[in-house]
């Protein structure tokens, strides 16, 4: 038997099986996974690369918070600002 035979038999009615006569319940359900309802205004897309460490870090303190991890990060830049203005001042 060559190759094309086994395909012409797998493809008979008698392999098969017969068609079903409904659609399966699956089809109704929706196409993608619940987004999360938050609005954010947040539109420019952030891709970082950081150590298994971090990432578990951040994600812990977002959990903690009951926020996104990007707020951590801007809360963190926000920080950052304000404590670098401070010693700008300082040294003027």
């Amino acid at each position: 038997m060559n190759k094309w035979e086994k395909v012409k038999r797998l493809r008979s009615l008698e392999v098969l099986g017969e068609a079903p006569q409904e659609a399966s319940q699956n089809l109704q359900a929706p196409e993608l996974a619940p987004s999360d309802k938050r609005i954010t205004g947040r539109t420019k897309p952030l891709s970082l690369k950081a150590k298994p460490e971090f990432h578990r870090e951040l994600k812990r303190m977002a959990m903690e918070e009951n926020c996104l991890m990007i707020e951590i990060l801007e809360k963190a830049l926000a920080e950052y600002q304000q404590k670098r203005n401070e010693a700008k001042k300082f040294l003027e």
